[in-house]
């Protein structure tokens, strides 16, 4: 009977040995697992900053844009309604 409660013992420190490795393995597999998704979230973020900046920039060029065209249209107007003016006074 001793005999019998050593292996059962035995059987039970080396299956409580190998789960121990089995948790340690997979929490560093975890960790390694969440320390790259970090690193590939931190590039999502830096990317997504790069494009709002790059948006912001074309649409300050487009207002920019927009602004000079209506300048320019006003000016044009009215120097046409000015030589218009000017053709019923000859």
């Amino acid at each position: 009977m001793a005999e019998t409660k050593t292996v059962a013992s035995q059987v039970q420190q080396f299956a409580g040995e190998n789960m121990k490795k089995m948790f340690e393995e997979q929490t560093t597999r975890m960790t390694q697992m969440f320390d790259e998704m970090g690193k590939a979230h931190t590039k999502w973020i830096e990317y997504g900053n790069t494009q709002l900046d790059e948006m912001n920039e074309l649409m300050k060029t487009q207002f920019n844009y927009a602004n000079e065209l209506a300048a320019g249209w006003r000016k044009m107007s009215l120097e046409t309604a000015k030589k218009s003016v000017e053709s019923f006074k000859a």
